[in-house]
């Protein structure tokens, strides 16, 4: 079984970012091949990067950032949920993301992604901001807009809208289950 964390991209008070995170929640509940849980950033009080040593030395110094490691340590792929914010994601996201490097090794991320031209600017920008990390992201995202997925301030995606979301946790699913292997190696070989 496949360990997905569901990462919100904002820690904006009011924002859509819950309800899009709770219906991708709902979403895995009933696939059975994926475990999924959601990792909130916010709630391990990420101040601006502190850190004095570049996270890929994993040389952390504050309990901050070595507990938001060990928890992305226990993910085999991740799905981000970002709105757009000024044509990329958001600065909290941003922030939480330069904290951490390793833990996201030779594993895999989807993204679902929204805003008022569906969010497309920002999942760019994170796909280039995840290849950093060597995490593989499956190519196949769900993208909503503020003005057709979402009625009254109420998340109410279209059936369009939703499609791609299917296709990417099978993806994610595969390529997860693959790079697993890759992640074995690595370790055999730096035990030897």
């Amino acid at each position: 079984m496949l360990n997905i964390a569901i990462i919100p991209g904002t820690s904006r008070p009011q924002a859509l970012n819950p309800q899009i995170v709770n219906w991708v929640e709902q979403q895995l509940a009933s696939n059975g091949d994926v475990r999924a849980e959601v990792v909130d950033f916010g709630s391990f009080d990420l101040p601006l990067l502190d850190e004095v040593i570049p996270a890929g030395a994993k040389m952390y110094a504050n309990d901050h950032t070595k507990a938001w490691g060990a928890k992305l340590e226990e993910f085999d792929a991740f799905i981000f949920v970002t709105p757009e914010y000024n044509h990329s994601i958001s600065g909290s996201l941003k922030n939480a993301l330069d904290f951490v490097a390793t833990e996201f090794n030779h594993k895999v991320a989807g993204i679902v992604n929204y805003g008022a031209d569906k969010g497309v600017r920002a999942a760019e920008h994170l796909r280039h901001i995840l290849a950093n990390y060597k995490l593989a992201v499956v190519r196949d995202q769900a993208s909503f807009s503020i003005f057709t997925d979402v009625a009254d301030g109420t998340f109410a995606p279209t059936e369009v809208s939703t499609a791609p979301f299917a296709s990417m946790v099978d993806d994610i699913v595969a390529w997860g289950e693959a790079l697993k292997s890759v992640r074995e190696a690595g370790a055999e070989e730096q035990a030897a």
